[in-house]
């Protein structure tokens, strides 16, 4: 997430919106601009976080009444983490809910229809597929973070935080939350928190 004191615009340069899209929904307040070096085109593009907003919304209340969860992890590639996955599923379980474990390295409605049982899936996976491709399922398919304001152990937040990478992420749905670092992460974590104050107070 960018800081509205440091930007007031965002330039994304590639084709495709992916990761464009990506940064849009985690800096609302920015204007976004997207450079194809293919083409040329210098375009100004929108995403429309508040209806994102409220089909998630949706969704997780779809989800709250739920009592069986299924929890999906990824294979393909690096996606899933088990870390995530062992976390998600005690605080499932220690919420009442059952909770049964699938891999899957590929997700699609077709597949998750088969689990009749399951009142609604959490994916560990493609930390996207919820958002994007998440109206296509007849269940509730929800990332980690929604699973975890579903549970109420964190609050739903204004701005979606799109931080499933960062090192001072919100909670430990993200692979490199504070609850999974290496005591060298750690270390690494404290000299740039260290640095950034001492630059804080040099500009003051």
């Amino acid at each position: 997430r960018i800081s509205k004191d440091e930007a007031t615009n965002l330039v994304y340069i590639g084709d495709g919106r992916f990761h464009l899209e990506s940064a849009m929904i985690a800096n609302p307040e920015l204007l976004a601009y997207r450079y194809d070096p293919y083409s040329k085109v210098l375009s100004r593009e929108h995403y429309d976080t508040q209806a994102m907003h409220a089909v998630r919304n949706k969704v997780m209340a779809k989800a709250a009444s739920a009592r069986s969860v299924g929890l999906i992890l990824g294979t393909l590639g690096r996606q899933g983490s088990c870390r995530i996955m062992d976390t998600l599923r005690e605080t499932i379980l220690s919420s009442g809910r059952a909770c049964t474990t699938v891999l899957l390295s590929e997700i699609f409605p077709a597949k998750l229809e088969q689990f009749s049982e399951i009142d609604t899936w959490v994916q560990v996976a493609c930390p996207r597929l919820s958002i994007d491709w998440g109206l296509a399922f007849s269940q509730p398919v929800l990332t980690p973070y929604e699973m975890n304001v579903v549970m109420g152990t964190v609050a739903w937040q204004e701005v979606y935080p799109m931080d499933f990478y960062a090192e001072d992420s919100l909670g430990p749905w993200t692979v490199n939350n504070e609850l999974y670092q290496t005591e060298a992460q750690r270390r690494r974590r404290a000299k740039r928190a260290a640095r950034a104050a001492g630059a804080a107070v040099t500009v003051v």
